[in-house]
């Protein structure tokens, strides 16, 4: 159990730092998660233009999150809420 709270830590410090590099500050980091775990919340088919969408509809301005992004966000996901994720390539 210690090894996956360490994990979700190192999870949370990359996504934290991928942000900060894309311009954001600690606090819009925070409402930027909350509004992606929204987002994604009840399960569904997501992309990443789909999330930019909402989240532009939620007052977030341009492309804000990308791939990276997303899977950092999932693997909090996975590991914390037991959110199941199903990925799929399109070609």
């Amino acid at each position: 159990m210690q090894q996956e709270h360490t994990s979700t830590i190192d999870v949370c410090t990359s996504l934290f730092w991928h942000l900060s590099d894309k311009g954001l500050a600690p606090k819009e980091v925070n409402r930027l998660v909350k509004d992606i775990f929204c987002i994604l919340q009840d399960g569904g088919t997501f992309t990443v233009g789909f999330i930019n969408h909402q989240l532009n509809d939620m007052g977030w301005t341009g492309h804000i999150i990308d791939e990276d992004t997303i899977e950092l966000v999932l693997t909090i996901l996975e590991n914390d809420f037991q959110y199941s994720v199903s990925t799929h390539t399109v070609h």
